[in-house]
């Protein structure tokens, strides 16, 4: 068996996401960060601790007690890079910014498009599915459009089966408390107002 720690969205938390850390209760054999590490942050300069804190933990697992550390894509790192590609003066600058996109994070962020671009849309582990925001249900898993793996909300949500042979564990959309159905979860308790950043661990078989 194996394990994998799911964390959703941190918007910029940076202490949260240290005390997470500091407490130990990201152990597992590897943590899956959902996507959304920026943006809305409640602290000075909280973006770019977040950024240091996740490279770093990549470079050295051992830090998150973990072997291996998972950063998916979510909407607002992809209209951060759409920012990036688009310029300061763009619509999609506009667009980031006014999704609480911080200015004196951008052009670090311009130093790590790279990375940013390298983030992978969704992870399987087992009968898991990780994804930031969801699947359109009813569409097999390879025709997924990345705009909705990215941004779906009611269709997903709203729907009671997604067709897909995966229990998804997810963010994006903000709930109370962590939000568990037949075949998904919710971890995206809105950190950035709540002080809440949820995590859960998993088991699942290596195949």
């Amino acid at each position: 068996m194996a394990t994998v720690t799911a964390i959703g969205d941190v918007h910029g938390c940076s202490s949260e996401l240290v005390d997470l850390i500091c407490e130990g209760n990201a152990t597992a054999d590897e943590i899956i960060f959902l996507g959304d590490l920026f943006d809305r942050t409640p602290y000075v300069e909280g973006d770019e601790a977040v950024l240091e804190i996740i490279q770093m933990a990549q470079e050295q697992p051992d830090l998150m007690d973990t072997s291996k550390v998972t950063v998916l894509r979510g909407n607002h790192e992809d209209m951060l890079i759409r920012a990036i590609e688009a310029g300061p003066e763009s619509d999609w600058y506009e667009l980031w910014e006014s999704n609480g996109g911080d200015a004196a994070f951008y052009e670090l962020a311009c130093d790590h498009l790279d990375w940013l671009k390298s983030l992978p849309l969704y992870a399987i582990r087992g009968n898991y599915l990780f994804v930031h925001a969801g699947v359109r249900p009813g569409i097999p898993l390879e025709q997924q459009k990345e705009s909705d793996l990215l941004w779906i909300r009611e269709q997903f949500i709203d729907e009671p089966d997604h067709g897909l042979p995966y229990i998804i564990v997810h963010g994006h959309t903000i709930v109370n408390e962590i939000d568990i159905t037949d075949n998904r979860i919710n971890l995206d308790t809105g950190c950035f107002h709540t002080g809440n950043l949820s995590f859960m661990r998993f088991d699942y078989a290596k195949p």
